[in-house]
């Protein structure tokens, strides 16, 4: 079974792990997303997506010698929001998420490993450098995946989007704005400036 390449349409970030890998439950470490979209822009990715499980799932039956196996869950759901007030998820009608996810290190059953990262690009298709600020949640990004059919005794048959490139269009970072964190300015404790320069050059632009 071969995997096949898609572009998304441009989203929003969720949960975004792009820059760096998240190694909380894999010591490997895996880059994630979920792709946010209205469900009337989804549906044409799930429509693109289901040509190649069925193709995928012909394939895989005829190499198990069966007429049927077992379907794992799809990587896509109804979007959830967290509900400060019940501190439960709720479904947030009308979106659809898609769930990209890739090891950031592989190793074969040879023995022999290698790592892999989804390269990053601005609008513009420049590179963003690895010491860039992270792409945080709220971030309006496109995907560039491939669909990865798989089977599996314990699991049965089913498929993965491993997101092999980014364009972040617009750009959100974890820190926030201090208004965001509802911060007024008050006389007292000041950052000294490391900079060499006087602090009125420090609102000049690069």
């Amino acid at each position: 079974m071969k995997s096949v390449k898609i572009t998304t349409p441009t989203g929003t970030a969720v949960w975004p792990k792009l820059n760096e890998p998240d190694r909380k439950f894999q010591p490997e470490g895996v880059y994630e997303v979920k792709l946010r979209l209205p469900e009337t822009e989804a549906e044409a990715l799930i429509e693109k997506i289901m040509d190649v499980h069925a193709s995928a799932y012909r394939e895989a039956c005829s190499a198990q010698g069966k007429k049927a196996l077992k379907k794992a869950p799809v990587p896509w759901g109804p979007a959830e929001q967290w509900n400060s007030d019940t501190e439960t998820k709720e479904e947030l009608p009308g979106f659809i998420d898609f769930k990209f996810k890739m090891k950031a290190k592989i190793t074969s059953r040879s023995g022999k490993s290698w790592e892999q990262r989804p390269a990053l690009f601005d609008a513009k298709l420049n590179p963003i450098p690895e010491d860039s600020d992270p792409i945080g949640g709220g971030s309006v990004i496109r995907i560039s995946a491939e669909v990865y059919p798989w089977h599996a005794a314990s699991m049965g048959f089913g498929i993965s989007l491993r997101p092999k490139a980014v364009q972040v269009i617009e750009l959100k970072t974890y820190s926030g704005s201090t208004e965001s964190h509802g911060f007024d300015q008050e006389d007292g404790f000041t950052v000294k400036s490391s900079s060499p320069f006087d602090e009125d050059e420090d609102d000049q632009d690069f």
